[in-house]
């Protein structure tokens, strides 16, 4: 009797012990939001606009997300010769540049003006653009190692390239692909005519495969401050495998500025930070777009104009085995019609086009 009263007693403490903390939710006022630039590769060139939102939640991004778009700006790109290209809002926050001929050279620098409909002006400190040197190949290494329910094995895509000698470079890398994907197939989908419908993954054919068109979000710069004038291997892009085809990969080299690069590595030293809720706000990160009229009322973001060149490859995987790739990739065959379940997907058997002359690399 003692110890069901001692337990009721413990558990009536613990209950008790209990209460609900409202934690007030820390916002900062909305600051305007800039991302763009411009390349010596052929336009049109994107600038994205939008304000800064009090996002509380995942849900709260994906419905709210749309309020935040700045759709009735005069956007605006100009060179130091005074010529300039308008740029006309397309949807999203998104505004493309209206002249096919204005494009980015070497040598040439450029400034980003942005008129709100507040009356406000803002501008970019004006961003030069400095020669790059080609990619002369792209290597591939195969990492075998696979995080369940993340991602498979993957292909490790580095660029190989070298430093301009004799100047302080920075670079920054974009990679993006067409990889071999495999769904169930769709529902007119049929094993055989005595069978019924398909019923095994592995098996279906029907609508079941194509290739996914994937791009890198991630932030890849690096300075040649160790390396002036010497060889680079950079880690571009890491290839999840999904399926047995062929992979198209293209992997983007640009020259940026020192203040471009210097803010990239801030960037990603606040969104890889860790801490709690109690830690202080981090500070912002300091880009190049201010108000025309107050100085100190500095945009978040950052426009940058770069010199680019690419290198394309295509991965032919003869030394995966179906067998051992089906043990992994079932848990991330999806059920539908290939096209549907991945938008934008080719085709299997298409090939991309523009890579008619690529490099094929067969892997034996």
């Amino acid at each position: 009797m003692f110890k069901r009263f001692f337990s009721g007693l413990l558990l009536l403490s613990l209950i008790s012990c209990v209460r609900q903390v409202n934690v007030p939710i820390r916002t900062v006022p909305p600051q305007l939001v800039v991302e763009g630039w411009i390349t010596t590769d052929s336009a049109p060139y994107t600038i994205k606009l939008s304000y800064s939102g009090p996002f509380t939640n995942t849900y709260q991004v994906s419905e709210d997300t749309g309020k935040y778009f700045i759709m009735d700006a005069r956007v605006t790109i100009v060179d130091d010769l005074g010529d300039s290209t308008p740029c006309i809002w397309v949807g999203s926050g998104n505004y493309l540049s209206a002249d096919p001929n204005f494009i980015g050279a070497i040598g040439r620098t450029y400034t980003l003006r942005i008129y709100l409909s507040n009356g406000n002006t803002y501008l970019s400190k004006p961003e030069t653009i400095y020669p790059v040197p080609p990619i002369d190949s792209l290597s591939l290494v195969y990492d075998s190692t696979w995080i369940t329910d993340v991602r498979p094995n993957q292909y490790i895509i580095s660029a190989n390239t070298h430093d301009l000698a004799g100047t302080r470079n920075y670079y920054r890398w974009t990679a993006s692909a067409y990889i071999a994907r495999k769904s169930w197939g769709g529902n007119s989908c049929v094993a055989t005519p005595y069978w019924g419908p398909c019923g095994d993954p592995f098996s279906c054919t029907c609508h079941a495969l194509c290739d996914e068109y994937v791009a890198d979000g991630g932030i890849n710069v690096l300075s040649n401050q160790l390396i002036n004038g010497r060889e680079i291997i950079q880690t571009a892009y890491n290839i999840p495998i999904y399926w047995l085809g062929k992979d198209f990969v293209q992997v983007n080299q640009y020259s940026i500025s020192e203040n471009v690069y210097e803010f990239w590595e801030q960037y990603e030293a606040q969104t890889n930070r860790t801490g709690s809720i109690l830690d202080p706000l981090p500070a912002p990160v300091i880009g190049n777009i201010y108000n025309a009229i107050d100085s100190t009322d500095i945009a978040l973001g950052i426009f940058s104009a770069s010199a680019g060149a690419s290198q394309r490859l295509v991965i032919v995987p003869f030394n995966l085995q179906q067998y051992w790739l089906e043990s992994i990739a079932g848990e991330f065959i999806q059920p539908g019609d290939c096209q549907v379940v991945y938008p934008g997907a080719l085709p299997d058997d298409t090939d991309p086009p523009g890579w008619e002359n690529a490099p094929v690399l067969n892997l034996h």
